[in-house]
Protein backbone atom coordinates (compact mmCIF):
# COMPACT_ATOMS: atom_id res chain seq x y z
CA UNK A 1 0.00 0.00 0.00
CA UNK A 2 3.30 2.25 0.65
CA UNK A 3 4.73 1.90 -2.47
CA UNK A 4 1.18 2.12 -3.99
CA UNK A 5 0.80 5.47 -2.57
CA UNK A 6 4.16 6.40 -3.49
CA UNK A 7 3.68 5.70 -6.73
CA UNK A 8 0.27 7.76 -6.85
CA UNK A 9 1.55 10.67 -5.24
CA UNK A 10 4.71 10.96 -7.85
CA UNK A 11 2.34 10.69 -10.53
CA UNK A 12 -0.13 13.08 -9.28
CA UNK A 13 2.52 15.80 -8.45
CA UNK A 14 4.18 15.21 -11.73
CA UNK A 15 0.74 15.87 -13.64
CA UNK A 16 -0.21 18.59 -11.30
CA UNK A 17 3.33 20.42 -12.13
CA UNK A 18 3.47 20.05 -15.88
CA UNK A 19 0.12 21.60 -16.13
CA UNK A 20 0.85 24.36 -13.75
CA UNK A 21 4.21 25.17 -15.40
CA UNK A 22 2.74 25.27 -18.99
CA UNK A 23 -0.33 27.16 -17.82
CA UNK A 24 2.03 29.77 -16.06
CA UNK A 25 4.53 30.35 -18.62
CA UNK A 26 2.01 30.22 -21.33
CA UNK A 27 0.79 33.38 -19.31
CA UNK A 28 4.17 34.46 -19.29
CA UNK A 29 5.06 34.47 -22.84
CA UNK A 30 2.06 35.83 -23.99
CA UNK A 31 3.84 38.38 -26.18
CA UNK A 32 5.96 35.18 -27.82
CA UNK A 33 2.60 32.73 -28.10
CA UNK A 34 4.91 31.00 -31.08
CA UNK A 35 7.51 30.32 -28.34
CA UNK A 36 4.84 28.82 -25.68
CA UNK A 37 2.95 26.96 -27.87
CA UNK A 38 6.22 24.83 -29.51
CA UNK A 39 7.18 24.34 -25.71
CA UNK A 40 3.36 23.52 -24.31
CA UNK A 41 1.56 23.34 -27.02
CA UNK A 42 -1.52 25.40 -28.22
CA UNK A 43 -2.84 27.72 -24.50
CA UNK A 44 -6.00 25.91 -22.60
CA UNK A 45 -7.94 28.55 -20.93
CA UNK A 46 -7.61 28.03 -16.95
CA UNK A 47 -11.47 26.12 -15.98
CA UNK A 48 -10.03 23.80 -19.40
CA UNK A 49 -6.76 23.20 -18.07
CA UNK A 50 -8.15 21.93 -14.70
CA UNK A 51 -10.39 19.88 -15.93
CA UNK A 52 -8.00 18.46 -18.33
CA UNK A 53 -5.82 17.69 -15.46
CA UNK A 54 -7.55 15.64 -13.51
CA UNK A 55 -8.99 13.77 -16.42
CA UNK A 56 -5.46 12.95 -16.89
CA UNK A 57 -4.61 12.07 -13.15
CA UNK A 58 -8.04 9.77 -13.12
CA UNK A 59 -8.96 7.64 -10.72
CA UNK A 60 -10.81 9.29 -7.78
CA UNK A 61 -9.78 13.05 -8.18
CA UNK A 62 -12.81 12.21 -11.11
CA UNK A 63 -15.03 12.47 -8.37
CA UNK A 64 -13.24 15.07 -6.83
CA UNK A 65 -13.74 17.08 -9.69
CA UNK A 66 -17.45 16.54 -9.51
CA UNK A 67 -17.78 17.69 -6.48
CA UNK A 68 -15.29 20.91 -7.12
CA UNK A 69 -18.24 21.69 -9.97
CA UNK A 70 -20.83 21.93 -7.21
CA UNK A 71 -18.72 24.32 -5.23
CA UNK A 72 -19.77 27.98 -7.15
CA UNK A 73 -18.25 29.44 -3.57
CA UNK A 74 -14.98 28.07 -3.68
CA UNK A 75 -14.47 28.45 -7.71
CA UNK A 76 -15.93 31.02 -10.60
CA UNK A 77 -19.17 29.85 -12.58
CA UNK A 78 -17.02 29.36 -15.45
CA UNK A 79 -14.56 26.37 -13.83
CA UNK A 80 -17.67 24.64 -12.26
CA UNK A 81 -19.41 24.84 -15.74
CA UNK A 82 -16.47 23.20 -16.87
CA UNK A 83 -15.75 20.96 -14.61
CA UNK A 84 -19.98 19.46 -15.19
CA UNK A 85 -18.68 17.54 -18.21
CA UNK A 86 -16.79 15.18 -15.84
CA UNK A 87 -19.86 13.63 -14.89
CA UNK A 88 -20.30 12.09 -18.56
CA UNK A 89 -17.19 11.39 -19.22
CA UNK A 90 -16.18 7.79 -17.16
CA UNK A 91 -15.12 4.64 -18.54
CA UNK A 92 -17.11 1.39 -17.86
CA UNK A 93 -15.40 -1.79 -16.78
CA UNK A 94 -16.18 -5.14 -18.09
CA UNK A 95 -18.39 -7.56 -17.52
CA UNK A 96 -16.17 -10.39 -16.41
CA UNK A 97 -15.38 -8.09 -13.06
CA UNK A 98 -19.06 -7.54 -12.38
CA UNK A 99 -19.99 -11.43 -12.94
CA UNK A 100 -16.58 -11.91 -10.04
CA UNK A 101 -18.44 -9.47 -7.80
CA UNK A 102 -21.53 -11.48 -7.87
CA UNK A 103 -20.16 -13.86 -7.04
CA UNK A 104 -18.10 -12.88 -3.79
CA UNK A 105 -20.99 -10.57 -2.76
CA UNK A 106 -24.66 -12.96 -3.50
CA UNK A 107 -22.90 -16.27 -4.97
CA UNK A 108 -24.61 -16.36 -8.13
CA UNK A 109 -24.13 -14.49 -11.04
CA UNK A 110 -26.08 -11.81 -12.40
CA UNK A 111 -28.12 -14.31 -15.17
CA UNK A 112 -28.60 -16.86 -12.19
CA UNK A 113 -30.48 -13.79 -10.12
CA UNK A 114 -32.22 -11.99 -12.81
CA UNK A 115 -34.20 -12.71 -15.70
CA UNK A 116 -32.41 -10.53 -17.69
CA UNK A 117 -29.08 -8.53 -17.17
CA UNK A 118 -28.01 -5.64 -20.04
CA UNK A 119 -24.30 -6.28 -20.47
CA UNK A 120 -23.54 -3.13 -21.54
CA UNK A 121 -23.84 -0.91 -18.65
CA UNK A 122 -26.42 2.60 -19.34
CA UNK A 123 -24.38 4.89 -17.28
CA UNK A 124 -20.76 5.34 -16.10
CA UNK A 125 -19.75 7.15 -13.04
CA UNK A 126 -16.65 7.21 -10.98
CA UNK A 127 -17.62 5.21 -8.01
CA UNK A 128 -19.60 2.59 -10.24
CA UNK A 129 -21.72 1.74 -13.20
CA UNK A 130 -25.46 0.91 -13.75
CA UNK A 131 -27.13 -2.13 -15.83
CA UNK A 132 -30.54 -2.65 -16.90
CA UNK A 133 -32.05 -6.06 -15.46
CA UNK A 134 -35.42 -7.70 -14.45
CA UNK A 135 -36.36 -9.27 -11.34
CA UNK A 136 -39.38 -11.28 -11.92
CA UNK A 137 -41.39 -9.08 -13.86
CA UNK A 138 -39.84 -5.57 -11.91
CA UNK A 139 -37.64 -3.42 -14.33
CA UNK A 140 -34.56 -2.71 -12.04
CA UNK A 141 -31.23 -0.59 -12.25
CA UNK A 142 -28.46 -2.30 -10.80
CA UNK A 143 -25.98 -0.29 -9.25
CA UNK A 144 -22.22 -2.26 -9.77
CA UNK A 145 -19.35 -0.64 -7.38
CA UNK A 146 -15.88 -0.14 -9.83
CA UNK A 147 -13.53 -3.12 -8.45
CA UNK A 148 -10.44 -1.54 -7.65
CA UNK A 149 -12.28 1.94 -6.28
CA UNK A 150 -11.33 1.06 -2.55
CA UNK A 151 -7.62 0.83 -3.49
CA UNK A 152 -7.71 3.90 -5.76
CA UNK A 153 -9.43 5.95 -3.04
CA UNK A 154 -6.60 4.81 -0.29
CA UNK A 155 -3.81 5.85 -2.61
CA UNK A 156 -5.31 8.86 -3.45
CA UNK A 157 -6.31 10.16 -0.52
CA UNK A 158 -3.24 9.59 0.64
CA UNK A 159 -2.20 12.02 -1.77
CA UNK A 160 -5.09 14.56 -1.02
CA UNK A 161 -3.76 14.39 2.75
CA UNK A 162 0.28 15.53 1.47
CA UNK A 163 -1.13 18.15 -0.85
CA UNK A 164 -3.15 19.71 2.11
CA UNK A 165 -0.53 19.44 4.15
CA UNK A 166 2.12 21.14 1.92
CA UNK A 167 -0.50 23.67 1.34
CA UNK A 168 -0.70 24.30 5.38
CA UNK A 169 3.26 23.75 6.04
CA UNK A 170 4.26 26.25 3.24
CA UNK A 171 1.42 28.39 4.06
CA UNK A 172 0.60 28.91 0.03
CA UNK A 173 -2.40 31.89 0.59
CA UNK A 174 -3.39 31.16 -2.85
CA UNK A 175 -4.36 27.73 -2.61
CA UNK A 176 -6.05 27.46 1.12
CA UNK A 177 -9.50 26.99 -0.67
CA UNK A 178 -8.52 23.21 -1.72
CA UNK A 179 -8.11 22.31 2.01
CA UNK A 180 -12.24 22.51 2.74
CA UNK A 181 -12.73 20.22 -0.82
CA UNK A 182 -9.88 18.05 0.49
CA UNK A 183 -11.35 17.45 3.74
CA UNK A 184 -15.20 17.20 2.95
CA UNK A 185 -14.31 14.93 0.40
CA UNK A 186 -12.62 12.09 2.04
CA UNK A 187 -15.83 11.93 4.35
CA UNK A 188 -18.03 12.01 1.37
CA UNK A 189 -16.13 9.70 -0.17
CA UNK A 190 -16.24 6.83 2.84
CA UNK A 191 -19.95 7.33 2.73
CA UNK A 192 -21.19 6.78 -1.29
CA UNK A 193 -18.55 3.99 -1.47
CA UNK A 194 -21.07 1.82 1.02
CA UNK A 195 -23.98 0.86 -1.13
CA UNK A 196 -25.82 -0.18 2.09
CA UNK A 197 -26.06 3.85 3.31
CA UNK A 198 -27.30 4.80 -0.42
CA UNK A 199 -29.99 2.14 -0.15
CA UNK A 200 -30.72 3.79 3.34
CA UNK A 201 -31.11 7.24 1.94
CA UNK A 202 -33.47 6.13 -0.94
CA UNK A 203 -35.63 4.44 1.86
CA UNK A 204 -35.90 7.42 3.46
CA UNK A 205 -36.93 9.74 0.84
CA UNK A 206 -39.10 7.26 -0.38
CA UNK A 207 -41.13 7.32 2.84
CA UNK A 208 -41.23 10.93 3.05
CA UNK A 209 -42.36 11.16 -0.66
CA UNK A 210 -45.34 8.70 -0.21
CA UNK A 211 -47.50 11.63 -0.15
CA UNK A 212 -46.26 13.53 -2.73
CA UNK A 213 -47.46 12.39 -6.17
CA UNK A 214 -44.92 14.79 -8.03
CA UNK A 215 -41.68 13.01 -6.98
CA UNK A 216 -40.63 9.81 -7.39
CA UNK A 217 -38.18 7.89 -5.36
CA UNK A 218 -37.14 4.24 -6.39
CA UNK A 219 -37.83 1.17 -4.00
CA UNK A 220 -34.90 -0.67 -3.25
CA UNK A 221 -34.41 -4.44 -3.14
CA UNK A 222 -32.43 -5.27 -0.74
CA UNK A 223 -32.40 -9.29 -1.18
CA UNK A 224 -30.35 -8.07 -4.39
CA UNK A 225 -28.11 -5.42 -2.68
CA UNK A 226 -24.69 -5.36 -0.94
CA UNK A 227 -21.98 -2.69 0.08
CA UNK A 228 -20.92 -3.13 -3.79
CA UNK A 229 -24.00 -4.11 -5.61
CA UNK A 230 -27.18 -1.80 -5.25
CA UNK A 231 -30.34 -2.98 -7.09
CA UNK A 232 -33.15 -0.72 -7.53
CA UNK A 233 -36.81 0.16 -9.59
CA UNK A 234 -35.90 1.39 -12.43
CA UNK A 235 -37.49 4.45 -13.42
CA UNK A 236 -38.44 4.61 -16.94
CA UNK A 237 -37.63 8.23 -18.33
CA UNK A 238 -35.51 11.02 -20.11
CA UNK A 239 -32.34 12.73 -17.89
CA UNK A 240 -32.67 15.98 -17.88
CA UNK A 241 -28.97 15.49 -19.58
CA UNK A 242 -30.67 14.60 -22.47
CA UNK A 243 -33.37 16.43 -22.78
CA UNK A 244 -30.83 19.09 -22.69
CA UNK A 245 -28.81 17.41 -25.68
CA UNK A 246 -32.09 16.26 -27.44
CA UNK A 247 -33.12 20.03 -26.71
CA UNK A 248 -29.77 21.23 -28.92
CA UNK A 249 -30.06 19.15 -31.23
CA UNK A 250 -33.40 19.81 -32.04
CA UNK A 251 -35.06 16.13 -31.38
CA UNK A 252 -36.80 15.87 -28.45
CA UNK A 253 -38.32 12.55 -27.15
CA UNK A 254 -40.75 14.30 -23.94
CA UNK A 255 -43.93 13.04 -23.19
CA UNK A 256 -46.92 15.04 -24.68
CA UNK A 257 -48.26 17.38 -21.82
CA UNK A 258 -44.60 17.78 -20.91
CA UNK A 259 -44.16 21.75 -19.33
CA UNK A 260 -41.14 22.87 -18.61
CA UNK A 261 -41.61 25.59 -16.48
CA UNK A 262 -44.63 23.54 -14.52
CA UNK A 263 -41.53 20.73 -14.24
CA UNK A 264 -39.17 23.44 -13.00
CA UNK A 265 -41.74 24.27 -10.50
CA UNK A 266 -41.99 20.92 -8.83
CA UNK A 267 -38.63 20.66 -9.02
CA UNK A 268 -38.36 23.50 -6.36
CA UNK A 269 -41.15 22.15 -4.68
CA UNK A 270 -39.77 19.34 -3.92
CA UNK A 271 -36.06 20.36 -2.64
CA UNK A 272 -37.87 22.70 -0.46
CA UNK A 273 -40.17 20.46 0.85
CA UNK A 274 -37.32 17.47 1.36
CA UNK A 275 -35.29 20.22 2.96
CA UNK A 276 -37.39 21.94 5.09
CA UNK A 277 -40.66 19.62 6.17
CA UNK A 278 -38.19 16.48 6.26
CA UNK A 279 -35.37 17.58 7.15
CA UNK A 280 -33.48 15.44 4.30
CA UNK A 281 -32.81 16.23 0.61
CA UNK A 282 -31.03 14.58 -2.62
CA UNK A 283 -27.62 16.86 -2.58
CA UNK A 284 -26.35 15.41 -5.98
CA UNK A 285 -28.77 17.80 -8.06
CA UNK A 286 -26.88 17.55 -10.97
CA UNK A 287 -28.42 17.08 -15.12
CA UNK A 288 -28.19 13.49 -14.76
CA UNK A 289 -29.32 12.33 -11.26
CA UNK A 290 -32.98 14.11 -12.81
CA UNK A 291 -35.26 12.59 -14.59
CA UNK A 292 -38.42 13.71 -16.66
CA UNK A 293 -41.68 10.87 -16.33
CA UNK A 294 -44.88 11.02 -17.17
CA UNK A 295 -47.16 13.63 -15.90
CA UNK A 296 -44.66 16.04 -15.57
CA UNK A 297 -43.80 13.95 -12.31
CA UNK A 298 -39.73 14.82 -11.14
CA UNK A 299 -37.65 11.73 -10.56
CA UNK A 300 -34.16 10.79 -8.70
CA UNK A 301 -31.77 8.70 -9.30
CA UNK A 302 -28.11 8.38 -7.51
CA UNK A 303 -28.45 8.95 -3.78
CA UNK A 304 -24.65 8.98 -2.76
CA UNK A 305 -24.46 12.26 -1.71
CA UNK A 306 -27.93 12.98 0.69
CA UNK A 307 -28.50 16.39 3.02
CA UNK A 308 -29.58 15.85 6.22
CA UNK A 309 -30.90 19.25 8.31
CA UNK A 310 -31.83 19.72 12.04
CA UNK A 311 -35.13 21.24 12.84
CA UNK A 312 -33.30 24.53 14.28
CA UNK A 313 -31.42 25.04 11.17
CA UNK A 314 -34.31 24.04 8.66
CA UNK A 315 -36.19 26.75 11.12
CA UNK A 316 -34.25 29.53 10.52
CA UNK A 317 -33.25 28.52 6.91
CA UNK A 318 -37.24 28.85 5.73
CA UNK A 319 -36.52 32.30 7.85
CA UNK A 320 -33.56 33.42 5.81
CA UNK A 321 -34.69 32.19 2.51
CA UNK A 322 -38.52 33.77 3.27
CA UNK A 323 -36.38 36.96 4.09
CA UNK A 324 -33.80 37.51 1.65
CA UNK A 325 -37.16 36.65 -1.54
CA UNK A 326 -38.98 39.60 0.53
CA UNK A 327 -36.03 42.04 1.13
CA UNK A 328 -35.65 42.21 4.72
CA UNK A 329 -32.47 42.04 5.16
CA UNK A 330 -31.90 43.04 8.99
CA UNK A 331 -34.08 38.59 9.08
CA UNK A 332 -32.17 37.50 6.73
CA UNK A 333 -29.04 38.39 8.81
CA UNK A 334 -30.50 37.06 11.85
CA UNK A 335 -31.17 33.60 10.79
CA UNK A 336 -28.06 33.51 9.49
CA UNK A 337 -26.35 34.16 12.30
CA UNK A 338 -28.14 31.47 14.22
CA UNK A 339 -27.37 28.74 11.89
CA UNK A 340 -23.64 30.05 11.86
CA UNK A 341 -20.56 30.24 14.02
CA UNK A 342 -18.54 33.04 14.78
CA UNK A 343 -14.63 33.15 15.04
CA UNK A 344 -12.33 35.13 17.61
CA UNK A 345 -12.24 38.05 15.25
CA UNK A 346 -15.51 37.67 13.41
CA UNK A 347 -17.28 40.71 12.35
CA UNK A 348 -20.73 40.70 12.53
CA UNK A 349 -21.52 44.54 11.95
CA UNK A 350 -19.45 44.08 8.81
CA UNK A 351 -21.54 41.40 7.34
CA UNK A 352 -24.21 43.34 8.02
CA UNK A 353 -23.21 46.32 6.20
CA UNK A 354 -21.78 44.11 3.39
CA UNK A 355 -25.45 42.42 2.75
CA UNK A 356 -26.59 45.71 2.57
CA UNK A 357 -23.95 46.82 0.56
CA UNK A 358 -24.46 44.02 -2.05
CA UNK A 359 -28.05 43.67 -2.13
CA UNK A 360 -28.44 46.73 -4.02
CA UNK A 361 -28.12 44.92 -7.13
CA UNK A 362 -30.41 42.00 -5.99
CA UNK A 363 -33.84 43.41 -5.87
CA UNK A 364 -35.57 44.94 -8.78
CA UNK A 365 -37.99 47.73 -8.54
CA UNK A 366 -42.14 48.43 -9.43
CA UNK A 367 -44.57 45.18 -8.44
CA UNK A 368 -44.53 43.84 -12.14
CA UNK A 369 -41.20 43.16 -12.25
CA UNK A 370 -39.53 40.13 -9.85
CA UNK A 371 -38.15 41.59 -6.47
CA UNK A 372 -35.28 39.09 -6.91
CA UNK A 373 -33.25 40.71 -10.01
CA UNK A 374 -30.19 38.42 -9.78
CA UNK A 375 -30.08 34.56 -9.94
CA UNK A 376 -29.93 32.75 -5.99
CA UNK A 377 -26.58 31.40 -7.21
CA UNK A 378 -25.38 35.10 -7.24
CA UNK A 379 -27.53 35.97 -3.79
CA UNK A 380 -25.61 32.76 -2.34
CA UNK A 381 -22.42 33.67 -3.48
CA UNK A 382 -22.55 36.85 -1.91
CA UNK A 383 -23.61 35.78 1.14
CA UNK A 384 -20.86 33.04 1.35
CA UNK A 385 -18.16 35.73 0.43
CA UNK A 386 -19.49 37.93 2.72
CA UNK A 387 -19.76 35.49 5.97
CA UNK A 388 -16.19 33.87 4.50
CA UNK A 389 -14.50 38.19 4.83
CA UNK A 390 -16.41 38.67 8.10
CA UNK A 391 -15.65 35.29 10.32
CA UNK A 392 -19.23 34.38 9.95
CA UNK A 393 -19.07 30.55 9.14
CA UNK A 394 -22.65 28.83 8.13
CA UNK A 395 -22.27 25.08 9.97
CA UNK A 396 -21.99 22.13 7.62
CA UNK A 397 -25.20 21.07 6.77
CA UNK A 398 -26.34 24.78 5.96
CA UNK A 399 -23.75 24.56 3.58
CA UNK A 400 -24.58 21.93 1.95
CA UNK A 401 -27.63 22.91 1.61
CA UNK A 402 -26.75 26.42 -0.07
CA UNK A 403 -24.61 24.17 -2.59
CA UNK A 404 -27.90 22.28 -3.36
CA UNK A 405 -30.31 25.16 -4.07
CA UNK A 406 -26.76 27.19 -6.03
CA UNK A 407 -26.76 24.01 -8.44
CA UNK A 408 -30.57 23.72 -8.48
CA UNK A 409 -30.73 27.42 -9.84
CA UNK A 410 -28.31 26.76 -12.01
CA UNK A 411 -30.00 24.16 -13.49
CA UNK A 412 -33.33 25.60 -13.58
CA UNK A 413 -31.90 28.92 -15.57
CA UNK A 414 -30.77 26.57 -17.87
CA UNK A 415 -33.51 24.80 -18.34
CA UNK A 416 -36.21 26.74 -17.83
CA UNK A 417 -35.50 30.36 -18.00
CA UNK A 418 -39.25 32.14 -17.91
CA UNK A 419 -38.92 30.61 -14.05
CA UNK A 420 -39.83 33.20 -11.56
CA UNK A 421 -37.64 31.49 -8.81
CA UNK A 422 -38.03 34.53 -6.05
CA UNK A 423 -41.26 34.62 -6.00
CA UNK A 424 -42.06 30.55 -6.04
CA UNK A 425 -39.21 30.40 -3.14
CA UNK A 426 -41.05 32.76 -1.58
CA UNK A 427 -44.42 31.14 -1.76
CA UNK A 428 -42.77 27.51 -0.74
CA UNK A 429 -41.49 29.51 2.18
CA UNK A 430 -44.90 30.58 3.20
CA UNK A 431 -46.55 27.27 2.68
CA UNK A 432 -43.80 25.47 4.73
CA UNK A 433 -44.13 28.14 7.81
CA UNK A 434 -47.81 27.54 7.90
CA UNK A 435 -47.64 23.77 7.10
CA UNK A 436 -45.06 23.65 10.04
CA UNK A 437 -46.98 25.75 12.46
CA UNK A 438 -50.18 23.51 11.67
CA UNK A 439 -47.92 20.25 12.27
CA UNK A 440 -46.88 21.95 15.39
CA UNK A 441 -50.05 22.69 16.82
CA UNK A 442 -52.03 19.62 16.00
CA UNK A 443 -48.96 17.07 16.53
CA UNK A 444 -49.81 14.57 19.16
CA UNK A 445 -47.67 15.29 22.03
CA UNK A 446 -48.88 18.90 21.53
CA UNK A 447 -52.89 17.61 21.68
CA UNK A 448 -52.09 15.13 24.58
CA UNK A 449 -50.96 17.85 26.49
CA UNK A 450 -53.03 20.03 25.40
CA UNK A 451 -56.43 18.23 26.07
CA UNK A 452 -55.10 17.68 29.91
CA UNK A 453 -54.77 21.73 29.93
CA UNK A 454 -58.17 22.48 28.11
CA UNK A 455 -59.92 20.06 30.69
CA UNK A 456 -58.54 22.05 33.38
CA UNK A 457 -59.04 25.36 31.60
CA UNK A 458 -62.77 24.05 30.61
CA UNK A 459 -63.27 22.99 34.51
CA UNK A 460 -61.78 26.54 36.00
CA UNK A 461 -64.00 28.42 33.19
CA UNK A 462 -67.34 26.73 33.74
CA UNK A 463 -67.05 27.03 37.45
CA UNK A 464 -66.28 30.90 37.19
CA UNK A 465 -68.49 30.91 34.65
CA UNK A 466 -71.08 29.41 37.15
CA UNK A 467 -70.43 31.45 40.22
CA UNK A 468 -71.02 34.68 37.68
CA UNK A 469 -74.12 33.17 37.02
CA UNK A 470 -75.11 32.45 40.79
CA UNK A 471 -74.42 36.29 41.50
CA UNK A 472 -76.28 37.33 37.91
CA UNK A 473 -78.97 35.33 39.26
CA UNK A 474 -79.47 36.32 42.63
CA UNK A 475 -79.71 39.28 41.21
CA UNK A 476 -82.37 38.72 39.22
CA UNK A 477 -84.29 37.02 41.41
CA UNK A 478 -84.39 39.89 44.11
CA UNK A 479 -85.57 41.63 41.51
CA UNK A 480 -89.17 42.14 42.11
CA UNK A 481 -89.98 42.06 37.80
CA UNK A 482 -90.06 38.87 35.78
CA UNK A 483 -88.88 36.04 38.42
CA UNK A 484 -86.82 32.96 36.64
CA UNK A 485 -87.11 29.85 37.72
CA UNK A 486 -84.30 27.76 39.53
CA UNK A 487 -84.81 24.74 37.20
CA UNK A 488 -84.78 27.44 33.91
CA UNK A 489 -81.25 29.15 35.31
CA UNK A 490 -79.13 25.57 35.98
CA UNK A 491 -80.47 24.75 32.23
CA UNK A 492 -78.39 27.83 31.17
CA UNK A 493 -75.64 27.03 33.61
CA UNK A 494 -75.12 23.72 31.96
CA UNK A 495 -75.54 24.80 28.40
CA UNK A 496 -72.85 27.56 28.85
CA UNK A 497 -70.85 25.12 30.53
CA UNK A 498 -71.18 22.38 27.76
CA UNK A 499 -70.51 25.27 25.36
CA UNK A 500 -67.28 26.03 26.99
CA UNK A 501 -66.17 22.57 27.03
CA UNK A 502 -66.99 22.01 23.36
CA UNK A 503 -65.23 25.24 22.31
CA UNK A 504 -61.74 24.78 24.18
CA UNK A 505 -61.62 20.91 22.84
CA UNK A 506 -62.47 22.60 19.73
CA UNK A 507 -59.07 24.88 19.45
CA UNK A 508 -56.49 22.02 18.32
CA UNK A 509 -59.13 21.31 15.34
CA UNK A 510 -59.74 25.38 14.57
CA UNK A 511 -55.99 25.89 14.55
CA UNK A 512 -55.22 23.53 11.70
CA UNK A 513 -57.59 23.44 8.67
CA UNK A 514 -57.40 20.22 8.20
CA UNK A 515 -57.91 19.47 11.90
CA UNK A 516 -57.90 16.07 13.17
CA UNK A 517 -57.53 14.77 9.25
CA UNK A 518 -53.98 14.89 9.27
CA UNK A 519 -54.00 12.61 11.51
CA UNK A 520 -55.53 10.17 8.26
CA UNK A 521 -58.56 9.99 10.62
CA UNK A 522 -61.75 9.50 9.40
CA UNK A 523 -64.35 12.26 9.15
CA UNK A 524 -66.39 11.28 12.08
CA UNK A 525 -63.56 11.65 13.71
CA UNK A 526 -63.97 14.95 13.58
CA UNK A 527 -67.39 14.48 16.21
CA UNK A 528 -64.24 13.40 18.89
CA UNK A 529 -64.50 16.76 20.82
CA UNK A 530 -68.28 17.46 20.89
CA UNK A 531 -68.17 13.66 22.58
CA UNK A 532 -65.62 14.19 24.84
CA UNK A 533 -67.09 17.54 25.91
CA UNK A 534 -70.43 16.40 26.43
CA UNK A 535 -68.71 12.98 28.82
CA UNK A 536 -67.00 15.56 30.60
CA UNK A 537 -69.81 17.76 31.67
CA UNK A 538 -71.99 14.94 32.15
CA UNK A 539 -69.04 13.86 34.80
CA UNK A 540 -68.85 17.01 36.44
CA UNK A 541 -72.75 17.03 36.54
CA UNK A 542 -73.25 13.95 38.23
CA UNK A 543 -70.53 14.75 40.40
CA UNK A 544 -72.54 17.69 41.47
CA UNK A 545 -75.24 16.32 42.27
CA UNK A 546 -73.68 13.88 44.11
CA UNK A 547 -72.00 16.31 46.45
CA UNK A 548 -74.98 18.96 46.73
Amino acid sequence: MVITSARRLIRVFTIVGWHAVAHGLHLGLRRWPKLAAKIFGQEVPGPLRLRLTIEEIGGTFIKFGQMLAMQSDLLPLEYCRVLFTLFDQVPPFSYQEVEKIFEEDLGQTPLQIFGSFDLTPIATGSIGQVHVAKLGTQKVAVKVRRPTIVRDFGADIVSMKIVAGLVKLLRIKWLYWVIAPIEEFIAWTQEELDFRREAHYIDELGRNARDNRFEKVPTVFWSCSTARILTAEFLDGSTISEYLRDREAGSLHLPADFNAELFAGRLIDNFLGDAFRHGMFHADLHPGNLMILAENVVGYVDFGISGVLSRYSRRHLISMTLAYARGNLDAMCESFFRISTFAKDANPGGFRQGIVDASAGWYGSGTSESRLRKSITSIMLDLLIISKNNGVWPQRDVIKYIRSAIALDGLIKTFAPGVDIGRHLEQACERHIKWDSAKTLTSSSVVIGSLGGLTRLARDGFLRAFAILAQFSKKIVSAPVRPIRSGNTNRLQELLQLSWIVFCLSLPVMANGKGLASYHLRPVSLLLPLAMSIAIWWALKNMRTRTG
